[in-house]
C-alpha cells in the first residue's frame, strides 16, 4: 500500500469515529432514563421536557460524546461536556483510598436537616441563569453531610442532582 492510500485509509477511519450530517446516533438522555434513534440534520430537534433543542451541534463530534443543555440566546441549546482529566495520579488515588476506608455512612442521619439550600434559592438562581452545574455545586457546599459520606455515596448524590437540575443532561 502507498503511502497516499495508507494516508487516505487512516483518515477515513478517523472520519467514521466522527458524526456527520445525515447519520444515525442513539441518544442517551440522563444516564439511560430515556434512549432514542436520531437522524443528525441541521433541522433536527429533539424534545426534553417542555422545550426542543436542536441536534446541529452534535454534527462533527465524536461518537460517545457527552452533551448538556443550557440556556442561550435562542432558547435552550446543546453544549459539549469535556470530561476533565484532575485526579489521574496514582498517589491522590491511594490517598483517597484509605481515606475511604475510614468513612461510613451509618452515622448519617436523613431528617431533611442537612440542606441549607431551600427551593426558593435554587429557583432563584435558575432565575439568574445559573447553569445546572453550579446548582448541584452550590447544593453540595451547602450540604452539612456531603463530606461525611462514601465516595460512592458522593457521586450517587451528585447524578441524582444533576439529573434534577438539568434533566437535559445527555
Amino acid at each position: 500500500m502507498s503511502a497516499k492510500n495508507l494516508e487516505e485509509s487512516s483518515s477515513e477511519n478517523q472520519n467514521q469515529r466522527i458524526t456527520w450530517e445525515g447519520c444515525s446516533v442513539l441518544l442517551d438522555i440522563n444516564d439511560g432514563d430515556r434512549v432514542l434513534f436520531a437522524r443528525l440534520t441541521t433541522g433536527s430537534k429533539i424534545k426534553i421536557g417542555n422545550n426542543s433543542c436542536s441536534l446541529q451541534p452534535l454534527i462533527g463530534c465524536p461518537f460517545g460524546a457527552s452533551f448538556q443543555v443550557e440556556v442561550g440566546g435562542d432558547g435552550l441549546i446543546l453544549s459539549r461536556v469535556i470530561p476533565s482529566t484532575q485526579g489521574n495520579n496514582l498517589v491522590e488515588k491511594m490517598d483517597s483510598q484509605l481515606m475511604e476506608e475510614c468513612r461510613d455512612n451509618r452515622a448519617i442521619v436523613d431528617n431533611n436537616t442537612a440542606q441549607s439550600l431551600t427551593g426558593a434559592h435554587i429557583d432563584d438562581m435558575r432565575r439568574k441563569g445559573a447553569t445546572g452545574d453550579e446548582i448541584v455545586e452550590a447544593l453540595i457546599a451547602n450540604s452539612a453531610t456531603f463530606e461525611k459520606k462514601t465516595a460512592f455515596s458522593q457521586e450517587k448524590y451528585r447524578i441524582k442532582s444533576r439529573k434534577n437540575m438539568h434533566p437535559g443532561y445527555f
